[in-house]
């Protein structure tokens, strides 16, 4: 090996060195802080690398992947992944994905990148020694981050107690950190040093706290079946009586801690633990729980109208639409995952695409089992692993994978791959049989590097730059279009949209949701009294024209047609309204989004009856949803089926009269202001710090001649907002004199 070999070797050794450092990584400057920023950085330096290892692997054999059974298993997996976008329902969101996300193709062919120069330069245990102490060392700074969320000192991101830290979503934490628990134990048994054991038992201690914390009962689970799994291993074919003893006994502790927890979960100590409770509401009936089992059968009955190569990566927003059943009122409107591994991969890459994934788990298995019998010394290392495969397993039976995950498990099986060739050759370093007769010549070499390194420049700049610059157009965008924490009611709708067309203009994977984002904020500027008409209509069409090359581009965007109708209707384009969302429900007849669109639309077109029968099909779909029983109620008042509607509200929330603000224009419109009195008198009970609600009852008060009482309404508004003393003044004037209109 040349000295400049050894430079570039060291180069691509230090870029994957980096990449178990990015889960630190949170930029608040793009869209999506804890997923796009890492990413794009993970791309960005496995590109840049490629280049370098593309030139050893020409100029040295020795840098070449051994070919193995993890090898051709993940070789397989990409295969069939690449197949499943091409003939996918969408083949451009396939391979590119989201901001939101980032996966798709193109993340998996970095990945598969990734697993290759880890196990082709990564030849010697010391080099895996130092990416895995890099990356525990990054898990005990991601603990401690979230130790200061558990003291109160720094926020959860997701606004609970299920801490996070710097993955934003308290389950990516969790797995991320059970990882890092299993290779903590792999060190505690492979080094002889007391001092270094009780720092990695700490460390391990320390971390399962924090899963602890993160109340993912998912991974929870798979912590404990992983431990059971490594108690068993060593168990059955270890010849340490010693530590046999030892293990019968962690054994029966893991074993019975949930049969004590069951006994117990009914307890005032289990019930006034938030963490504990959580655990304790598991049930078949449980929320959650019924929502998994809903969509696992949606994704099951996807998968048997496309059951070879599935729909494609990143189908699952069209596929929960087109399957969607409507008692998932209870749940976030859009899915785009199955939240289970398992079905994610058969409904994305089909029966073929779940099989190789399920290999790479199986080769885990072979390795591990080669090595119980190759070598008895081995027993804890195959326990250790063959815990932490399960352990992982059962995690994605009830959540879905992330770039954190993704990068560790690589590694894992990377590792695998090594640690099998190294037992297997008795060797200290993996090696391949000299082959000089396969060395590129260097002129050749020169060539590939060059257009390599072109295409690699022009992959940065267009698949890693501008999406970055359009992540931040949006971020930018958002500061513009909404309006400040304070009390200035400033926004700058010009730059705004400006920040929204650059970032369209710039054509990435991320521009379908920056249209989504320009379709969110033209929605609330129609309904903004602050705004002029002229700027709703502008922003509007902007909206719309966008929305339209959408939904002509992308025909499965079924995100577009419910947001086309929105628009739409904002723009005062009934007919066209009630036609995007009739091509929502030819998707899905069961989404009551859908129907409450079109029942909006056929009011604005005067369509009464259409209207009534469109809501009350909603309703009907899941009676106890709380959305369609107001918006039938609503529509029943406008079109002055009174009793009806206030028979619906009462059976349902037990009064005639329910108090929300969506009452208020429909009884206005019967003229019915003693109603309207006591909607808005209701909500001051709720919140009397409410400027709009006691101006609202001021103007009902009005109405029905209590000028006395208004004229209290606008003082107590005054002095609870100085800020309004003026405009209030002046409206305590008008009311005096008998100028408001009644």
């Amino acid at each position: 090996m040349n000295n400049k070999n050894k430079v570039i070797e060291w180069i691509v050794k230090i870029g994957l060195l980096i990449v178990p450092v990015l889960p630190l990584v949170v930029t608040r400057s793009l869209f999506f802080p804890f997923i796009t920023g890492r990413n794009f950085i993970f791309r960005i330096i496995i590109e840049i690398i490629f280049v370098f290892w593309l030139w050893l692997m020409m100029s040295d054999p020795v840098y070449r992947p051994r070919l193995s059974t993890m090898v051709w298993s993940y070789l397989a997996l990409i295969v069939v992944l690449f197949l499943a976008t091409i003939f996918g329902i969408s083949p451009y969101k396939s391979f590119w994905s989201g901001f939101e996300r980032m996966e798709g193709f193109w993340a998996h062919w970095h990945y598969f990148l990734y697993f290759l120069m880890l196990i082709s330069v990564f030849r010697r245990q010391t080099d895996w020694n130092r990416f895995f102490f890099v990356s525990l060392a990054v898990s005990v700074l991601t603990s401690i981050y979230a130790l200061f969320q558990l003291l109160g000192k720094l926020a959860v991101h997701q606004g609970s107690v299920r801490l996070d830290a710097t993955m934003g979503n308290a389950t990516y934490l969790a797995i991320y950190l059970i990882f890092h628990i299993f290779l903590f134990a792999f060190f505690f048994f492979r080094t002889k040093n007391i001092g270094l054991r009780l720092v990695y038992l700490a460390a391990m201690l320390f971390e399962t706290l924090i899963v602890y914390h993160t109340a993912t009962r998912g991974a929870i689970l798979g912590l404990l079946a992983g431990l059971i799994v490594f108690s068993l291993v060593n168990l059955i074919w270890g010849d340490n009586k010693k530590l046999k003893y030892l293990t019968i006994s962690f054994f029966l502790v893991v074993v019975l801690t949930p049969i004590v927890f069951i006994a117990a979960k009914d307890t005032r100590f289990v019930q006034s633990s938030e963490v504990l409770s959580r655990f304790a509401s598991i049930s078949l009936t449980e929320t959650t729980t019924q929502s998994r089992f809903l969509i696992w059968n949606m994704a099951y009955e996807a998968w048997k109208d496309r059951p070879i190569l599935g729909w494609g990566p990143e189908s699952f927003v069209y596929i929960f639409s087109k399957y969607y059943d409507s008692r998932m009122w209870q749940q976030e409107p859009w899915f785009d995952r199955a939240h289970n591994v398992f079905f994610d991969w058969l409904t994305s890459a089909g029966l073929v695409g779940l099989a190789a994934y399920l290999s790479l788990f199986g080769s885990g298995v072979v390795i591990l089992w080669r090595l119980l019998k190759r070598n008895s010394q081995e027993v804890k290392t195959a326990g250790i692993f063959a815990g932490l495969l399960v352990a992982y397993f059962i995690h994605n039976i009830f959540v879905f994978d992330n770039f954190t995950s993704y990068i560790i498990f690589f590694a894992l099986l990377a590792y695998l791959s090594f640690y099998e060739t190294l037992s297997k050759n008795n060797e200290s370093v993996v090696t391949p049989k000299p082959d000089t007769s396969s060395i590129v010549s260097k002129p050749l070499r020169v060539v590939v590097i060059c257009i390599t390194a072109l295409a690699v420049m022009f992959s940065l700049y267009n698949f890693n730059v501008q999406p970055i610059l359009a992540s931040q157009n949006i971020i930018e965008s958002i500061r513009s279009l909404t309006y400040p924490q304070d009390d200035s009611r400033t926004r700058d709708l010009d730059r705004g949209r400006l920040m929204l067309e650059q970032g369209i203009k710039r054509n990435t994977f991320g521009t379908a949701e920056i249209r989504e984002q320009l379709a969110q904020a033209a929605d609330k500027i129609s309904n903004d009294p602050g705004t002029s008409l002229q700027e709703k209509q502008e922003i509007i069409k902007l909206a719309l024209d966008q929305m339209k090359i959408q939904s002509e581009k992308f025909p499965y965007d079924i995100r577009a047609k419910a947001f086309l109708s929105t628009l739409y209707g904002d723009a005062g384009d009934v007919g066209d309204a009630i036609v995007a969302a009739q091509d929502g429900l030819a998707v899905s007849d069961q989404r009551q989004q859908f129907y409450f669109l079109l029942g909006e639309a056929y009011f604005r077109a005067g369509e009464e009856d259409l209207a009534i029968a469109t809501l009350k099909k909603a309703h009907d779909l899941a009676p106890d949803y709380p959305d369609a029983i107001h918006n039938y109620a609503i529509v029943l008042i406008f079109a002055g089926h009174v009793q009806e509607a206030e028979s619906l509200i009462k059976q349902h929330f037990g009064s005639e009269v329910y108090p929300s603000t969506k009452y208020i224009n429909a009884y206005a419109a019967l003229k019915d202001f003693k109603k309207v009195v006591f909607i808005w008198e209701k909500l001051i009970e709720q919140d009397p710090n409410n400027l709009q609600y006691r101006l609202g009852l001021a103007s009902a008060y009005v109405k029905t001649f209590q000028d006395q009482k208004a004229i209290q309404q606008l003082e107590k508004a005054i002095e609870l907002f100085p800020s309004f003393k003026a405009q209030g003044e002046a409206f305590i004037k008008q009311v005096k004199e008998g100028k408001l209109n009644r």
